[in-house]
């Protein structure tokens, strides 16, 4: 596994010099960036350095073929973000048109339940990709129906159809279906509680592994009681097993990676 810093600041003289005394050499003036893992020898003068001079820092994580191939379960996280739910006029419209509404906190962004199939503006233009994400919803996957029929429906996974803005359903393009959720560890994960309705959410998990499932499924996709986000975003995590992470991998889909989860403590 390694941690993966990315970057970014404005370079001055000044600031290449002190990444010189750190081994790293940068010669671009201007905006910046670059990565730098955790294992090289200078890390920790630049940790001190990012935080003195306030630079972006962008975390990521590099799992290796044996820690994905072993991981029973994994997070499902998302590589393409494509288009926007609809209707988009007003504010955030395609919540009042897919959601249900009641308990939702506008705040915090948590307690959202879908009523209605998704819109988009038209079908995707999927080019080589066969997963997506829409921005701003971000516990719920698209696929082709191809993707479904061999990744996800031999492994119990439903679909429901999503529509254009007229209300014709979409040829190209299904919601994968997850009604089982379950409890992760949440020990030491950083917190944000709501100010107006009291309810918590953590941080993205950006560092490592995802955290350990309390209980095993029965189903092979399920989702995270638990919401994760920041500021006015709040969404549950996506789990698959380890089978659905292999189909995947073997049928070369492109457009979402995964993370291991943790082993649970015994």
């Amino acid at each position: 596994m390694q941690i993966i810093h990315r970057i970014s600041i404005s370079s001055t003289p000044e600031i290449r010099g002190e990444w010189a005394a750190m081994g790293v050499v940068v010669g671009a003036s201007g905006l910046v960036t670059f990565e730098v893992d955790e294992a090289y020898e200078t890390w920790p003068a630049l940790q001190s350095w990012i935080t003195r001079r306030r630079a972006a820092d962008i975390v990521s994580t590099k799992f290796s073929k044996e820690e994905l191939a072993g991981a029973r379960w994994l997070a499902l996280e998302q590589n393409w973000h494509h288009g926007y739910p609809q209707p988009d006029e007003g504010r955030f419209g395609y919540r009042e048109a897919t959601y249900e509404m009641a308990g939702f906190c506008d705040p915090c962004g948590i307690a959202l339940k879908q009523k209605a199939p998704f819109q988009m503006k038209s079908e995707p233009k999927w080019g080589r990709n066969g997963i997506l994400q829409l921005h701003w919803v971000f516990d719920e996957f698209f696929v082709t129906p191809e993707v479904w029929s061999t990744v996800f429906h031999p492994n119990g996974v439903g679909c429901r159809p999503v529509l254009d803005a007229k209300g014709a359903e979409l040829k190209t393009v299904v919601q994968l279906v997850v009604q089982e959720e379950v409890s992760v560890e949440v020990e030491g994960l950083e917190a944000e509680r709501c100010a107006r309705c009291g309810q918590v959410k953590f941080l993205p998990v950006t560092r490592g592994a995802f955290p350990p499932l309390v209980n095993e499924p029965s189903v092979r996709m399920v989702k995270t009681r638990e919401y994760f986000g920041s500021g006015a975003s709040a969404y549950k995590g996506v789990l698959v097993s380890r089978e659905i992470a292999r189909a995947l991998t073997a049928e070369k889909v492109r457009g979402a990676s995964v993370r291991p989860t943790a082993v649970p403590p015994p």
